[in-house]
């Protein structure tokens, strides 16, 4: 088994345990408070990763590009434009369920095993009821997004909806209820993309890692958030950049943003969460 990544830097203290039994085991999860150089730390792992394992990481990577611009491509064919801020906002929001892979192929390094696709796919397995209830949380928040930006529309948009993207341009910038749209729409959509991230932060890393149910996986993310804050708004930050950094390379970006973010998001879940037995 290989050694676990160490992160170096300020003492690390433990916080707020969690405590689950799985069968006749007892363990505590435990959070560390961290610094915010940590973050710089996680990026630094994940890059390691996708050096060591290229093909498996690119090959998502790869993959969700070219979905991200099948879907878009379709929105565009169909004139819809309207659709793309609200698709766009959802990717970000589904992201952390989309990392499973990643995150297996860095489990898999820090094991010392060989990483492969095989295994990454069949990540869920392990865990794979809760995984999955996870995924539904995730698209829970997805469908209020849509909800509320398709009401958002409905009250500030007036008139016909713009059938090309200079008339959906025009819209957004060019008039007040665009602009009044664009003003709330993010403001809503950021509020329920910072709820996704507390609740998302470490919690499928953990899922895959851990026999846990999707209510421990989440209320130690919450933990991990609320005990982190500085660190934990930065990290979002950079999140949110390398997925702005995708969309705004049509998508090629994601090629290697994708799973560097993931990679780094494993190496987050495992400098913030110790574990002990019961």
């Amino acid at each position: 088994m290989g050694a676990v990544f160490r992160f170096q830097g300020k003492e690390q203290k433990l916080r707020n345990s969690i405590t689950y039994r799985h069968g006749e085991d007892l363990t505590t999860a435990q959070v560390r408070e961290i610094a915010t150089e940590n973050v710089w730390q996680w990026l630094s792992a994940g890059w390691r990763d996708l050096v060591n394992a290229p093909i498996q990481s690119l090959f998502y990577g790869v993959s969700l590009t070219l979905l991200s611009a099948a879907i878009s491509l379709g929105v565009v064919i169909n004139g819809s434009y309207y659709l793309l801020p609200l698709l766009l906002a959802g990717f970000a929001l589904l992201a952390p369920f989309l990392g499973i892979g990643p995150y297996s192929i860095s489990r898999q390094l820090e094991r010392g095993e060989d990483p492969n696709l095989k295994g990454a796919l069949l990540a869920c397995s392990r865990n794979t009821f809760h995984i999955l209830n996870m995924g539904l949380v995730l698209l829970l928040f997805f469908l209020v997004w849509a909800m509320l930006a398709n009401l958002i529309f409905i009250i500030f948009h007036q008139g016909l909806t713009p059938s090309s993207w200079q008339g959906f341009i025009a819209m957004l910038l060019g008039s007040w209820g665009g602009v009044q749209l664009l003003v709330v729409g993010t403001y809503i959509g950021g509020i329920i993309a910072l709820l996704v991230f507390a609740v998302s932060a470490i919690s499928i890393p953990m899922l895959l890692d851990r026999p846990v149910n999707v209510f421990e996986a989440i209320q130690t993310s919450l933990t991990a958030v609320r005990c982190n804050i500085a660190p934990m708004l930065l990290w979002a930050v950079v999140l949110v950049s390398i997925i702005s950094m995708g969309f705004l390379t049509l998508f090629v970006g994601l090629i290697v943003g994708f799973p560097l973010a993931a990679h780094a998001t494993w190496h987050a879940y495992r400098d913030l969460v110790a574990y002990h037995p019961g």
